[in-house]
């Protein structure tokens, strides 16, 4: 986990530890003086809870919702039930340990920043952001990956008012693997403030690695959003055991955590005799986390009176209404579809604090054309449905596509503004690329992509769940006339060795590209859409064998001089290998220059004669 500590005015020193379970982390050190303001040692009650805002940004790369890096609601809320269980400890919880009870909460907002229902939960694309499909976000922007202002920027609600966390594909180019898990600021009036976390260790359950499905590197990392340093913080060797002096100022700066070198795992004599292992802010490993101390408390609620106070004015965990359906997104048609029938898929969210048991879903297509689905069950406050209507038939140019959904349970809709949602869209000749995967046992080894001539991204897909019961997964776009690049990754390097498989099709079904078993770290096949000019010469040097019509484009090297033996009359270009007759042209029978019919009927005259 990396550790970016910031001051508001000026930056100051730089101090960095290596850990080879969590990765990497690089301090900046904060403003110490209002950091450490009233560190006094509180047991008792605190006079307040403390309730901050808090708005979850997936930043995924075109994944279907669930799929890969879009992580799933019932992930997401796993992560903020164990970040609460753990900063409140929860009896009969993993947060339940040696530590005190924060007074500290964190709720997913209710009101995004323009004062409409949320459920405090964004998702976006980042797929188009330079540098993020390859390597993810650049961590203090001295990484590698994309900009991290950037990709905050574009999806951060206001610092003042909510707590963002970012849920990222990779960070520093990773992987989602090793090295750098996540990485936090001390309060730092800038839009890249808050917490950045992989989304394979974000919650308790879903897509995870199993040595962070307890949720405590987002627990580590809010300890620093909220002020705390490591527990091993300027301590840098064992000598440094129990020195501290003036415990206010030195180490971590919190009274009742003993000075300690990093500790991993869960060692039973640590290298200081008095660390404590168990605490959230050391390095050891999630199964021995369960600790924050009444000093570090002190010094978390300090720092949100002090440096974060706007949180705790703010009004965004309050719901607007009890019962308030809505829709949040049109998921299909896209902008721009290529097949004649689509089927209006819509995702929507109870934004209400009281359950949904029934609603009713319209698609209107040109004000003519309409379906409709009635959904029945219980859909749970913060909760959202992705639903699929019958399809429609659409015709080729422009379409405006309107959707409504009407409150069916007991009582009625508070909230009406968000009922019904437009969107444009336009039916192309275009050809449709189907993708078709079914991952192996590992289903979380396997990725995806398709790319254009340019290297630029189309759509991609993975990793999968392993524990996931769908085992085929389809994703359709259009392409527009040319060639594209489509890989099937494997992370572990065996491809697709037990079981499973993949196809690309194309409109009318056929299989462009098809695949199975070991190919290694990755396999890619070259596609072509519509008509493909180029070269069908076979023996031209700029032969092009996945062209459908030649272009006159081909060019071959060879002798172009037709005095020459070796004239050659498909050449289009003279490489200086002409031979002539005055060196001896090998079929020149009358070496006259030429091989003509006369050197023709010389050979026939002497064939079957004897050789003198």
């Amino acid at each position: 986990m990396r550790l970016l500590l910031l001051s508001i005015s000026w930056l100051l020193t730089v101090s960095s530890v290596v850990n080879a379970q969590c990765g990497f982390d690089t301090a900046f050190s904060a403003n110490r003086q209002t950091l450490v303001m009233g560190m006094g040692l509180n047991t008792n009650s605190q006079a307040e809870l403390l309730i901050i805002p808090t708005v979850v940004h997936i930043i995924h790369v075109g994944e279907p919702l669930g799929i890969g890096t879009n992580i799933s609601e019932t992930q997401i809320l796993s992560a903020i039930e164990a970040l609460n269980e753990d900063f409140r400890k929860e009896v009969g919880t993993n947060g339940f340990g040696l530590g005190v009870d924060t007074e500290i909460e964190f709720c997913l907002a209710k009101r995004d920043h323009l004062g409409n229902p949320s459920n405090g939960i964004t998702r976006s694309n980042g797929s188009e952001i330079p540098g993020y499909l390859e390597d993810g976000i650049k961590s203090g922007n001295i990484g590698i990956g994309a900009d991290e202002t950037e990709v905050k920027a574009s999806v951060a609600w206001p610092r003042d008012s909510y707590f963002n966390i970012f849920v990222v594909t990779e960070i520093d180019g990773n992987d989602g693997g090793n090295g750098t898990q996540g990485y936090a600021y001390f309060p730092f009036d800038n839009v890249r403030d808050g917490v950045t976390l992989l989304y394979n260790t974000f919650g308790t359950e879903g897509n995870l690695k199993a040595w962070t499905n307890l949720n405590r590197i987002l627990t580590h990392e809010v300890g620093h959003y909220l002020g705390l340093y490591h527990t091993f913080h300027n301590t840098n060797s064992v000598a440094a055991c129990g020195t501290e002096v003036t415990c206010e100022t030195e180490g971590d700066q919190v009274c009742d955590t003993p000075p300690t070198v990093a500790n991993s795992g869960c060692l039973t004599t640590p290298a200081c005799e008095n660390a404590q292992i168990e605490n959230y802010m050391d390095y050891t490993a999630q199964d021995c986390k369960n600790t924050f101390t009444a000093g570090q408390t002190a010094r978390m609620r300090n720092t949100l009176y002090v440096q974060r106070i706007s949180l705790l004015n703010s009004i965004s965990c309050t719901p607007i209404s009890e019962r308030d359906i809505g829709i949040s997104e049109v998921v299909c048609p896209e902008p721009v579809t290529c097949s004649s029938f689509s089927s209006p898929t819509v995702r929507i969210v109870n934004y209400g604090t009281q359950s949904v048991t029934s609603f009713e879903v319209q698609a209107t297509l040109d004000a003519t054309d309409s379906v409709s689905l009635t959904w029945s069950g219980e859909l749970a406050s913060g909760y959202s449905v992705q639903l699929e209507l019958d399809s429609l038939i659409v015709s080729m140019g422009d379409h405006v596509l309107d959707l409504e959904v009407n409150w069916l349970s007991e009582g009625q809709d508070d909230w009406i503004q968000n009922n019904t949602k437009s969107t444009v869209f336009a039916r192309e000749n275009l050809e449709q690329c189907t993708v078709v995967i079914e991952p192996d046992y590992f289903a979380s080894e396997t990725t995806w992509s398709l790319m254009g001539e340019n290297g630029d991204f189309v759509m991609g897909g993975g990793p999968y769940d392993n524990d996931d019961q769908i085992s085929i997964y389809s994703r359709s776009t259009c392409l527009v006339d040319g060639c594209y690049a489509f890989t099937v990754f494997d992370a572990f390097g065996d491809g697709l060795n037990f079981g499973g498989g993949y196809q690309v099709r194309n409109t009318d079904g056929d299989i462009w590209a098809s695949g199975s078993g070991n190919f290694g770290d990755s396999v890619t096949h070259l596609i072509c859409a519509g008509p493909v000019p180029g070269c069908m010469y076979s023996f031209a040097a700029n032969y092009n064998p996945t062209a459908t019509y030649d272009d006159g484009s081909c060019y071959l090297s060879g002798c172009t001089d037709p005095v020459a033996c070796n004239f050659l009359p498909a050449a289009t270009t003279d490489d200086g290998t002409c031979v002539y007759a005055s060196f001896g042209c090998a079929g020149d029978l009358d070496n006259d220059g030429y091989r003509s019919i006369s050197d023709l009927l010389i050979f026939l005259s002497i064939i079957g004669s004897f050789c003198n």
